[in-house]
């Protein structure tokens, strides 16, 4: 199930923003738009991601992630094949809706979801090594995109991406996935069923539903924790090939320190995964606010390769604490029994987040020529996001069964 939730983590490379850079200055000199209009179209597909979640949030928990994560996969497919022909905004939109809402969205709400119902003692292990696929796939699928864009054009880059998601992710998710393992006579980290460890977890199999979890102020703050980097790295990811280039660097080193920044992620979520059950988890989450924090500082300095390449250090850094963190924060904080629907709720405030992240960039390049006024305006995100989490404590409400 693990190596499952990691393939479609990996290939949900084509609809993440790291991927879709690659992207952004060949359709908008083909399309002949401007950069703001090309950012708030993507900013709109990546908004109607948030609707989405809501809605497939509460059927995980109804129906499990395996038919949501198929599902998904095809309609990600689709997306790819409506990209590779757009011509105008409309085709545009549709193509950046379906592709934020199910192959960025939907899919990984679908992987996250599924590895805490396998594992419960060890889920800080797990959630690390599912965090390498991801960034496994940040390092891989850009320069990629690169090659396959300046061989064959953006248009069959997009194609030749949706046939390795019909072709492989589709039908392996079908057949291999489980929801539960229970469902198989099993219990999470292979227990057995007469042991303590079994009665541990039936308590983490319960949990308050969305409308008790929200009241409290642990809930508020991991949706902080989440929605920060959400808005922040979108927004650069987005323009980082352009902020690197119109700062002189080449656009080379702007895919290459997308790749250094999953290198550096690997170790760190590593040790993330392993801190996350030995230290409380909001401190964690709060060191990888900080971390965000100190490389867009560095950014705003980097006008060599040096300094570029400190920045992607700084990144994987951060993404390798918080993102570890933040898998592992939701089902200890509230249980198993409600998380697709909490879950559900919490990417669609980064879905929302993510939307707005390019538009000050986009809005910052239009009007001043360049982007640190946008990186210096948001800079104060992350400050503020570990100041919330850090002191939001685990919530003291007992884990009710709710046959919601």
């Amino acid at each position: 199930m693990l190596l499952a939730a990691s393939l479609a983590a990996f290939l949900s490379g084509p609809a993440q923003t790291f991927s879709v850079s690659a992207f952004v200055d060949p359709m908008i000199s083909d399309l002949g738009m401007s950069r703001s209009l090309f950012s708030t179209i993507y900013s709109v597909g990546t908004l109607t991601s948030a609707g989405v979640l809501l809605i497939v949030g509460r059927q995980i928990d109804r129906y499990g992630s395996r038919i949501v994560i198929t599902v998904s996969a095809i309609i990600f497919a689709a997306a790819l094949a409506t990209l590779s022909i757009a011509s105008g905004v409309i085709t545009l939109l549709i193509g950046f809706s379906l592709l934020r809402s199910f192959g960025s969205s939907v899919l990984n709400l679908g992987a996250r979801t599924l590895v805490p119902r396998w594992f419960h003692r060890r889920i800080g292990l797990a959630f690390s090594l599912f965090g390498l696929a991801g960034m496994l796939s940040q390092a891989l699928i850009p320069p990629v995109n690169n090659w396959l864009i300046g061989e064959f054009g953006w248009r069959m880059a997009w194609r030749l991406n949706g046939f390795l998601i019909l072709l492989v992710l589709v039908p392996i998710v079908a057949i291999v996935v489980r929801n539960r393992p229970e469902d198989l006579g099993q219990l999470p980290d292979g227990a057995a069923p007469d042991s303590i460890e079994a009665d541990r977890l039936l308590v983490s199999d319960s949990g308050p539903p969305l409308r008790e979890a929200w009241r409290t102020a642990p809930f508020w703050g991991l949706i902080g924790a989440s929605a920060v980097p959400a808005l922040v790295v979108t927004g650069l990811s987005f323009n980082q090939v352009a902020i690197m280039t119109s700062r002189g660097l080449p656009s080379s080193l702007a895919a290459t320190t997308f790749a250094i920044d999953a290198a550096v992620y690997v170790p760190t979520a590593l040790l993330s995964g392993w801190l996350v059950d030995r230290v409380p988890v909001r401190w964690v989450l709060a060191a990888g606010q900080v971390m965000l924090g100190i490389a867009m500082l560095v950014l705003i300095f980097a006008e060599s390769p040096a300094m570029a390449i400190a920045y992607a250090v700084c990144r994987g850094l951060s993404g390798g604490l918080w993102m570890v963190a933040a898998d592992v924060a939701w089902p200890s904080y509230f249980g198993r029994r409600h998380l697709g629907s909490i879950r559900g709720f919490g990417s669609a405030t980064m879905s929302v987040a993510a939307a707005l992240g390019p538009i000050p960039f986009g809005l910052s390049y239009d009007m001043s020529g360049g982007y640190t006024a946008a990186i210096a305006g948001t800079m104060i995100f992350p400050v503020i996001a570990a100041i919330a989490v850090f002191v939001a404590k685990p919530p003291t409400l007992p884990l009710v069964v709710s046959n919601e």
